[in-house]
C-alpha cells in the first residue's frame, strides 16, 4: 500500500516527524516499511533501483510471514536481511554461524561486518575528529579489511584523502582503483569533478612519496 507523506509545518500535522523518525534528512525521500511501519530499506533513484528493492522486500515479507521454514528459507532470509542492513551488527555472525555459506556469501557476511566498524567509526568522528577517523579507516584497508559496496564509496575517499597526506602512493593507488571501478557506471551530476579530486590526491601521494624516496 503507497502511504504518502507531505513533510509541513501545518497545525494539527499528524505526523509531523515522520521524516526525522525514519531516518531521512530532505525530500522528497522513499522507503519500503513493513505492515507496523518499520523501515526494511531506502530504494535508490532510479527506477531499476526502486524495482529491485521493491521485488527483494517482498520476498523478504513473504519469508519472515512462514512459520515453517526450511534450511533453504532461513538462509535465503538470512541473506535478504544482511543485504537489506536489518540484523544488528552485533548479531551477523552469530546467524551466519547457523547456516552453510558458500564463499561469496561469507565475503558478504565479511563485507558486512566491516560496514559495522566503518559506521561506528564515523559515529564517532566529533569525537575523535577526521583525521584520526580517516587514519583507522586506512589502517583497515591495509589489514585488507574491506567494506559491502553500500559503504565502499565513503571507505575508499577516506582512505585515499588519508593516503594523499601521508605520501603513501601504494595504498593512494588502491584506493583510486576501487573508486574508480566503484563509481565506473556512476552518471550522477558532480561525478567527474570527484574524479578529477582522486586523481589530485593519487599524484600528490604519488609526487610525495617520489620526494620520501631521495
Amino acid at each position: 500500500m503507497l502511504f504518502l507523506h507531505n513533510t509541513s509545518r501545518v497545525e494539527d500535522e499528524k505526523y509531523p516527524t515522520l521524516l526525522q523518525d525514519k531516518g531521512f534528512r530532505g525530500f522528497p525521500s522513499i522507503c519500503f516499511m513493513d505492515a507496523e511501519g518499520n523501515v526494511l530499506t531506502k530504494p535508490g533513484r532510479s527506477v531499476q533501483a526502486f524495482v529491485d528493492t521493491h521485488a527483494e522486500t517482498l520476498s523478504l515479507a513473504k519469508l519472515r510471514g512462514k512459520s515453517d521454514r526450511s534450511a533453504a528459507e532461513n538462509k535465503q532470509l538470512f541473506l535478504a536481511e544482511l543485504k537489506l542492513d536489518l540484523i544488528a551488527a552485533e548479531q551477523i555472525q552469530a546467524r551466519a554461524d547457523q547456516l552453510k555459506l558458500d564463499d561469496s556469501e561469507k565475503a558478504l557476511v565479511a563485507g558486512k561486518l566491516v560496514d559495522a566498524e566503518v559506521q561506528a567509526l564515523f559515529g564517532k568522528i566529533r569525537e575523535n575528529g577526521p583525521e584520526k577517523t580517516a587514519a583507522a579507516v586506512a589502517e583497515m584497508a591495509k589489514a585488507g579489511k574491506v567494506p559491502s559496496a553500500a559503504m565502499s564509496g565513503m571507505f575508499w575517499n577516506q582512505v585515499l584523502t588519508h593516503a594523499s597526506k601521508q605520501k603513501d602512493p601504494a595504498l593512494a593507488q588502491q584506493a583510486f582503483d576501487a573508486l574508480q571501478k566503484r563509481y565506473a557506471d556512476e552518471k550522477a551530476p558532480g561525478i567527474e569533478r570527484q574524479k578529477q579530486n582522486w586523481q589530485k590526491l593519487l599524484d600528490e601521494a604519488k609526487a610525495g612519496g617520489e620526494e620520501k624516496a631521495k
